[in-house]
């Protein structure tokens, strides 16, 4: 949004710092915020188009019209194309495949048996942290062999495929 209105990189990252620093000295109240990216989305872009204002960079800038341009794809839509794009889930697929055993088991209960930590302690007879570690490692682990693949793979994304996967590859 920046680059459109005629900033440079490098001024970008300025604007980014000093936004950051401004929101730390309002001591905005982030339990009170419902959505944190779109307030601080809305946010940036309120005080980007403020200092173009400013500086008379150009003519006015309608902000809906840069609202409409950075149109942020919902979550669902994000979980929707990953879900229908099989040679990622292929990818997901080996990568947990590659995981230790005791990795592929608590993950295999957490996330496609929905069970809690403490309920895959009791049915495994592992210690709570045990379970934890082993789920903390295995998601490492995974996220680790899909950077590999896709930079640009999201946590979100690669637990919403972990049931797909799971459940191909028990079959």
């Amino acid at each position: 949004m920046g680059l459109k209105l005629g900033y440079k990189e490098d001024e970008i990252n300025d604007f980014i710092n000093q936004f950051y620093l401004d929101l730390l000295e309002k001591n905005v109240n982030s339990s009170s915020i419902i959505n944190p990216r779109a307030y601080l989305s809305v946010a940036f872009k309120r005080k980007l188009i403020d200092h173009y204002r400013k500086n008379n960079k150009s003519q006015f800038i309608n902000a809906e019209d840069i609202i409409n341009e950075m149109e942020i794809p919902s979550i669902q839509e994000t979980l929707e194309q990953v879900q229908t794009n099989t040679e990622l889930i292929d990818k997901v697929r080996e990568a947990y495949q590659k995981l230790p055993a005791r990795c592929q088991k608590v993950i295999d209960l957490k996330f496609y048996k929905g069970l809690s930590t403490e309920q895959i302690a009791a049915q495994t007879g592992l210690s709570k942290r045990t379970v934890y570690n082993n789920m903390f490692e295995g998601v490492k682990l995974l996220r680790a062999e899909l950077n590999k693949v896709s930079p640009s793979i999201h946590l979100a994304s690669l637990l919403s495929l972990l049931p797909f996967v799971i459940s191909g590859s028990m079959l």
